[in-house]
């Protein structure tokens, strides 16, 4: 068994262990919730699902050749610096968020994070950078009827 099956293995275990028992022991829940997308466990219960499944996936899928995996060991150091920079542009929103409101930030973080990633069509990076948070700020506080901080664009929900 290569050690991708063993971490497979262990994401499984993992999952299971979250679903099974720290999500209904840890998340208290109201019987009373309206919509099932609005109780306090279906997010954890959705991440911990998928995480069961890519263990799963994990742990049936063939695994990398020898080669392959001195090629993925090498491009660790240039992985982990561009973790750290996303992580930055994470906490900078967190910080700016309560200032700004959440849709500017997330206009700029969602353009740069795509500029990042090698995205260089102007046309498509302006709409996705603002049609993505102005679609979910809308659906949040009109369907959802979740408030959201707005900061600057506070009047659209007064």
């Amino acid at each position: 068994m290569r050690e991708s099956r063993f971490l497979g293995v262990a994401v499984v275990a993992t999952g299971a262990l979250t679903l099974a028992v720290l999500i209904p022991t840890g998340i208290v829940s109201p019987s009373d919730v309206p919509a099932l997308a609005l109780a306090p466990e279906f997010w954890p219960f959705v991440i911990a699902s998928v995480f069961t499944l890519m263990g799963i996936f994990m742990t049936i899928a063939p695994g990398a050749t020898d080669q392959e995996t001195l090629t993925e060991l090498r491009l660790i150091p240039k992985r982990i610096v561009r973790l750290t920079g996303f992580l930055a542009v994470l906490f900078g929103y967190y910080f700016v968020v309560p200032y700004l409101g959440m849709v500017v930030p997330a206009i700029a973080v969602i353009f740069g994070l795509c500029w990042f990633t090698g995205e260089r069509r102007w046309m498509l990076l302006v709409l996705i950078s603002l049609l993505v948070p102005i679609v979910l700020t809308l659906f949040f506080l009109f369907v959802a009827n979740i408030p959201i901080p707005l900061g600057i664009f506070e009047f659209i929900y007064g």
